[in-house]
């Protein structure tokens, strides 16, 4: 689905950027970076925060391993008179010459490390990337989504709309190996007319791949193990307000600063 940006684009539009820029810098300043002039994103997608933080005057490189999206954000970039270096990469992979105060793993993009040796060279090219005393702020899945329906945080199935396209989208989670902390993701997304039927059947998209469980414990441990990081704050969303433990909270937010 990400050779269709601009329908997972609508699929998404329900995040507040603005916001959560907002919540990224405030998260910043709370742990010792109080003024980032640079940022990197990997998993970047279509770039919208960087955009935003580039709107501020930050300096911001986005890192994607799928073209088709890279050149989404590219166009994206063009339209709002902004400027964002995007580069295609493995985030477990990718290198830099200069690096940057900030790097931000948003959207549960960090769930596709789905082993431990993923996330660590992902943590160790992260601190590459880093000054020293720079900030990786990581968004996963609340770990109260993996327990039970009724307990889940989240929507499985929403509709958005931008302009005269709607976009209905399902998301599952099926095949779960408690041993491995693994599960198969699925996603269907697709436009529907006005009258709630489908414009086009091959305009369907739908997607399934390997994610990681990724709880606190277990990040805890390849943050350890990566020999880059310590760990500096838990919370329950891009907000310093929010508690991990708060009934509230709906997702989890690692802040790590490099050693």
């Amino acid at each position: 689905m990400y050779r269709k940006p601009r329908l997972y684009d609508i699929a998404f539009g329900f995040r507040d950027i603005a916001a959560e820029c907002r919540g990224l810098l405030q998260l910043a300043r709370r742990h010792g970076v109080p003024a980032p002039k640079s940022a990197i994103e990997l998993a970047c997608g279509p770039a919208h925060h960087l955009r935003e933080l580039a709107r501020r005057g930050m300096r911001c490189t986005g890192i994607d391993i799928n073209a088709e999206m890279l050149a989404y954000a590219a166009a994206l970039c063009r339209r709002n008179h902004v400027r964002v270096e995007l580069r295609r990469g493995d985030m477990r992979t990718f290198h830099l010459t200069r690096r940057a105060d900030l790097v931000l793993c948003l959207f549960d993009s960090f769930a596709q490390c789905a082993t431990e040796r993923d996330a660590i060279e992902t943590l160790r090219a992260s601190a590459r990337a880093l000054k020293r005393g720079g900030l990786l702020i990581v968004e996963f899945t609340h770990p109260a989504d993996y327990f039970g329906r009724g307990r889940s945080r989240t929507s499985e199935r929403w509709t958005q709309r931008d302009g005269d396209t709607s976009v209905r989208t399902r998301f599952s989670i099926t095949r779960c190996d408690p041993v491995a902390e693994t599960f198969i993701a699925s996603m269907t997304i697709e436009p529907v007319g006005r009258n709630g039927k489908r414009p086009h059947r091959n305009e369907r998209l739908e997607m399934r791949w390997l994610q990681h469980m990724w709880m606190r414990g277990g990040f805890q441990y390849v943050a350890l193990a990566s020999g880059a990081f310590e760990i500096v704050g838990w919370y329950g969303d891009i907000d310093p307000v929010m508690a991990l433990t708060d009934p509230q909270a709906w997702r989890m937010i690692a802040v790590l600063r490099k050693r």
